[in-house]
C-alpha cells in the first residue's frame, strides 16, 4: 500500500506543472468541474477538495463557501496551488496542504460538502476513502465524486490496447511509463454506488460524460474531440452509461 502511494506521489511531484498548465483546458476536466458545481449546494460553509492537485476548483468554490479546504498527497501539486491562490481576492479562506485521502486529519462531521474529481481511481480500493468522506462530512452534507467508468465503450477496448502494450514491452524488455507503474482502479458505476451505500451515503444524483472512443480519440484527437461536443451538448444521450467514460455522482450524508 506505501508503495503504491508512493509511485503514485512520485508520478504527480513529477508531472505537477504540466498539470497545473493544461488541466483547466481540458474539455474532460471542465465538464466534470461544470457537473459537480451544478450538484453541489449555491451556498456552503466549510468544503473540501480530496485530491485537489494545483487548487482547480478553488476560485469557483471560493464563490459559494465560505472555506475552501484541498488536501493531495503530492507536495509539488499543493505548491503550485498555493502559487495559483496567493493572489486570488478570498485567499484568506483556503487552506491546502499535503494529505491523504484514506486518512484524513479533519474532524467528524468537519464539512458541509467533499468534492473528488479524479482521485479514488488511483486507489486499490475506494473502502477507505468512502469511510473518510462520510466521516468528516456533517449529517444533510453531500459528496460529489468523478471516477472513470470502467463500463465504458472507451475503458473496455482501451484494456485490450493496454494488455497488448504491456506484453510487447515485456517481450522487448522495456520499461514501463511512469504512469504504467500504478493500478488505474477505474470504477463499474452500479458497483460505486453500492459501495457508496456500504460506507453509509444516500445517491442522490448520477451523471455521465466525457464520450470518446477508443482508438479514434488517440488516432484522431480532433474528430474524437468533435463527437465528444456534440454528445456532451445532448446532456445524457442515449446509452450514456455505456458511452460516457466518466461517472459524476453526488451522495448525500443522511441526518
Amino acid at each position: 500500500m506505501q508503495e503504491h502511494a508512493a509511485r503514485i506521489r512520485s508520478y504527480f511531484d513529477t508531472c505537477a506543472g504540466e498539470y497545473a498548465r493544461e488541466r483547466e483546458r481540458e474539455f474532460s476536466f471542465a465538464t466534470q468541474k461544470r457537473l459537480a458545481l451544478e450538484m453541489l449546494p449555491a451556498r456552503l460553509g466549510r468544503i473540501l477538495d480530496v485530491g485537489c492537485g494545483p487548487a482547480v476548483l478553488a476560485e469557483a468554490l471560493l464563490e459559494r463557501a465560505e472555506e475552501f479546504w484541498g488536501i493531495d498527497l503530492s507536495a509539488q501539486m499543493i505548491a503550485h496551488g498555493e502559487a495559483r491562490i496567493q493572489s486570488h481576492a478570498l485567499c484568506s479562506r483556503c487552506y491546502l496542504s499535503v494529505g491523504n485521502g484514506e486518512a484524513l486529519t479533519f474532524a467528524d462531521g468537519a464539512f458541509d460538502a467533499v468534492v473528488s474529481l479524479g482521485m479514488l481511481e488511483y486507489l486499490p480500493s475506494y473502502e477507505r476513502a468512502l469511510a473518510e468522506i462520510f466521516r468528516v462530512l456533517r449529517p444533510g452534507g453531500v459528496a460529489v465524486l468523478a471516477v472513470p467508468n470502467r463500463a465504458s465503450a472507451y475503458h473496455r477496448a482501451g484494456r485490450v490496447t493496454t494488455r497488448l502494450r504491456a506484453l510487447a514491452k515485456r517481450v522487448l524488455r522495456r520499461p514501463p511509463r511512469a504512469s504504467e507503474r500504478f493500478v488505474t482502479n477505474r470504477c463499474v458505476p452500479a458497483r460505486l454506488d453500492h459501495e457508496l451505500e456500504r460506507a453509509g451515503l444516500q445517491k442522490l444524483d448520477g451523471r455521465y460524460c466525457n464520450f470518446i472512443f477508443h482508438p479514434l480519440h488517440e488516432l484522431h484527437a480532433g474528430a474524437s474531440m468533435a463527437i465528444n461536443r456534440r454528445l456532451t451538448a445532448l446532456g445524457q444521450p442515449p446509452l450514456a452509461r455505456w458511452l460516457g467514460s466518466q461517472y459524476v455522482v453526488k451522495a448525500g450524508k443522511p441526518l
